[in-house]
């Protein structure tokens, strides 16, 4: 019996209904952690038993899915029969993911999260965006105080993307109510457009053609730090290990 090998007691019994002990309180996350090993070690022998490649199940920004994309197919050229699970997904939904063994890895703004460990991966700039037209653009470097009444679209607060726009209003003003919060920069893009306002876009989230808006630079200058978020309570499986390596090694030379 567990209570035995342990010496302490894990439930109370004494009432109508059993309940955790302090004690057993205490050991539930831990008894969990191991059932969640346990579990994805024995999936990780049945696919080596039947000689099926593990699953590598990863989560992303969506503006990184392309260039995630292109690694993922250059290591499976390097490794072959290797097998893959991608979403892109807000940033809150990675963390929940994260923490319930959905995902091995999530590719995201590297903020602090309990229970998650971040590896710093690369920095990228923000850009802040306006219509091809707006009269603020020739004012440029814009600060703080030259948006004051021009309508704000902001990236919703789960994609991580509201600490960086807030860090550029604490140079100058508070944080502007948004007029709109959305969850693609290609919305961002369509209602800035369409109202007369502004921004903020990621490097990487930019497209090479065909982009209606102009970028233009901010006092001060914006970016964001992208990191591998894993898990800080499980320990994934070598073939997870050996992409981490793979990514630090190969995305600082891969092209947006």
């Amino acid at each position: 019996m567990l209570e035995t090998g342990l010496g302490v007691q894990l439930l109370d019994r004494t009432g109508q209904r059993v309940k955790l002990t302090a004690a057993g309180s205490a050991l539930l996350p831990i008894a969990r952690r191991v059932m969640s090993n346990i579990a994805d070690a024995t999936f990780e022998m049945e696919c080596i038993r039947t000689g099926e490649s593990p699953v590598i199940s990863l989560t992303c920004l969506q503006s990184l899915g392309p260039r995630l994309c292109r690694l993922m197919a250059d290591y499976t050229r390097e490794h072959p029969g290797t097998r893959w699970s991608l979403f892109t997904s807000l940033r809150g939904a990675m963390v929940a993911g994260l923490r319930d063994g959905q995902f091995d890895l999530a590719i995201c703004e590297g903020y602090a999260d309990d229970g998650i460990g971040n590896i710093p991966l690369m920095r990228e700039s923000l850009h802040l965006v306006l219509p091809h037209d707006h009269p603020l653009i020739e004012q440029a470097p814009l600060r703080p105080a030259d948006l004051t009444n021009v309508p704000y679209i902001g990236l919703h607060r789960r994609l991580g993307a509201l600490l960086e726009a807030q860090r550029f209003f604490a140079a100058g003003e508070a944080y502007p109510t948004p007029v709109a919060e959305v969850d693609t920069t290609q919305l961002v893009a369509e209602l800035a457009t369409g109202l007369g306002g502004y921004g903020f876009i990621p490097d990487s989230a930019i497209p090479k053609n065909g982009f209606t808006m102009v970028t233009v630079p901010t006092d001060p200058p914006l970016t964001r730090q992208i990191s591998i978020a894993r898990s800080a309570n499980r320990n994934n499986p070598p073939a997870v290990e050996m992409f981490i390596d793979y990514l630090l090694a190969a995305w600082p030379a891969d092209s947006p």
